[in-house]
């Protein structure tokens, strides 16, 4: 298994792409600033003694406070190298090779899902893209009814393998394959572990 340090950005192939189109939103949340304290030549002042002895005394009643709503933050690019087995992303609009993929959190529409990690048994110099195609699309069919509990071949989802770009294979020593689900019926939410689909 890689390392979860960072790596150069040398990439990762994709075989296949989905139609399914992604929107990328960004929500900002902050705290609020709260006053200095109110000082007059260097004194604090402070509230005037109320007396809450009067029984016909009324009180106030607090207006209530508009909370912010926590809304999806959308797919957000990452590393190739900083995915994992468990994450979400959306389609990779790059042709062929990329660096980057749009994350986005499980429980939000997503596109794939990533739900097998391995190491291609391999060495020496780059074998040529169709041999570690081949090699990477078996090891995710492999892992397919493991994770869905439903053999590929009966299954209605479908699995797609990333697997090492040239220069990544050569330069870096990357034999990592990350095999994702998605359905070809449009996006999902939540996981497609058990699913049975």
């Amino acid at each position: 298994m890689l390392s979860e340090t960072r790596r150069p950005l040398l990439g990762r192939v994709m075989l296949g792409t989905l139609a399914a189109g992604a929107t990328l939103a960004a929500t900002a949340c902050g705290l609020p600033l709260l006053p200095p304290a109110f000082t007059d030549d260097g004194e604090t002042l402070s509230p005037e003694p109320v007396d809450t002895a009067s029984p016909t005394e009324t009180t106030e009643t607090t207006e209530p406070v508009e909370t912010e709503t926590t809304e999806p933050s959308g797919p957000e690019d990452t590393d190739v190298f900083s995915l994992f087995v468990g994450d979400c992303t959306n389609e990779v609009t790059d042709e062929g090779a990329f660096s980057e993929a749009p994350k986005i959190d499980c429980s939000e529409p997503h596109d794939y899902e990533i739900y097998h990690s391995e190491d291609l048994q391999e060495s020496g110099a780059y074998p040529g893209f169709d041999l570690v195609s081949s090699m990477a699309g078996d090891v995710c069919h492999a892992a397919f009814e493991g994770f869905v509990g439903t053999a590929p071949e009966t299954s209605d989802l479908r699995s797609t393998p990333w697997f090492p770009t040239e220069e990544g294979w050569n330069v870096q020593g990357d034999r990592e394959v990350l095999c994702l689900v998605y359905d070809p019926a449009g996006q999902t939410t939540g996981t497609l572990a058990g699913s049975g689909l």
